[in-house]
């Protein structure tokens, strides 16, 4: 499911970029960039289906995490320094 893309029945595409399936939550990034915390109760409503990635997303997503200062965020996505809580709603 991690670094999985998605597509919801309103076009509205994203990827998983971490999950806690135990404390029930999921956090997506969407294709602008943006992020979201969700609950697994509003990921099971989604109706999100797994799709290929386009190549312009990954290529901006590469730019905007070279662009990114880590130290300042606590450690890069997906690491264990990296601090989930700032995301929650």
């Amino acid at each position: 499911m991690i670094n999985s893309w998605y597509k919801t029945p309103d076009s509205q595409t994203f990827r998983v970029t971490a999950a806690d399936l135990d404390e029930g939550f999921i956090q997506i990034q969407y294709a602008d960039g943006s992020f979201e915390g969700l609950d697994s109760d509003i990921w099971a409503k989604l109706g999100a289906e797994e799709i290929e990635p386009n190549e312009e997303w990954l290529e901006q997503l590469d730019e905007d995490l070279n662009e990114l200062d880590f130290y300042e965020l606590g450690g890069a996505p997906g690491s264990e320094a990296f601090d989930m809580s700032e995301y929650y709603d």
